[in-house]
C-alpha cells in the first residue's frame, strides 16, 4: 500500500490495476523503468559534467545493477572513470 493514499483511493488504484489487460500493465511498468533510467542519468549527468558518455553509462548500470554485478559485466569503475 502507498503511505500518502487513504485506503479508498488505494482501493481504486489497485481495481483499475486489475481492469487492465496485462500487456497494459506490463506497457505502464515498462514506462516507469524507462522513466526511473532516465531520471537516474540526468542526476548523474548533473553530478558528474565532466564524464564522456562510456563514463556516465558506467555510472548507470552502477546505480541500475548494484556495484557487484556491474563490475562483473562492465568491469570496475575506476576503470571508466
Amino acid at each position: 500500500m502507498l503511505t500518502d493514499t487513504t485506503i479508498q483511493a488505494e482501493q481504486i488504484r489497485l481495481r483499475a490495476l486489475r481492469a487492465m489487460s496485462p500487456s497494459k500493465r506490463l506497457s505502464m511498468a515498462v514506462g516507469w523503468s524507462q522513466s526511473v533510467r532516465e531520471m537516474s542519468r540526468a542526476g548523474l549527468r548533473r553530478q558528474f559534467p565532466h564524464l564522456t558518455e562510456k563514463e556516465l553509462l558506467r555510472h548507470l548500470s552502477e546505480r541500475l545493477l548494484g556495484t557487484e554485478l556491474a563490475a562483473k559485466v562492465y568491469g570496475p569503475l575506476n576503470a571508466h572513470g
